[in-house]
């Protein structure tokens, strides 16, 4: 799963990201394999928190840019089990209160990947 957002609620600290990649792991009914790691980047047009998550199953990664004028999101979970992408949207939505956005579901378990794509709002 690939989601992009503009949202008014961003993460802006490493603490708080690596809580919110504990909780999404939780929401997704998976185990954590590395606990979460995030760094905050302040590099000039570049701000923002950026972290990761190993999950026995692969891992979830998030940046945020909250410094922009619409702050934004972008986000990875992949794993090799299944998960409900809805579960994921709502977590994003209740958390960081989304503007706008998109995900896009890649099913990489057939021979020719399917892809799938929603809006967020």
């Amino acid at each position: 799963m690939i989601l992009n957002a503009s949202v008014r609620h961003p993460l802006t600290d490493e603490e708080g990201c690596k809580k919110w990649l504990e909780k999404l792991v939780e929401i997704i009914d998976m185990k954590i394999l590395i606990p979460p790691v995030a760094k905050y980047c302040d590099t000039n047009g570049n701000e923002g928190v950026t972290g990761t998550v190993v999950i026995e199953t692969s891992h979830s990664s998030i940046h945020v840019w909250h410094q922009e004028e619409v702050p934004y999101i972008k986000m990875d979970v992949y794993s090799c089990k299944d998960f409900d992408p809805v579960d994921v949207v709502n977590f994003v939505k209740d958390t960081m209160d989304v503007i706008s956005g998109g995900y896009t579901i890649i099913d990489r378990n057939r021979d020719v990947p399917k892809i799938m794509e929603s809006a967020l709002i």
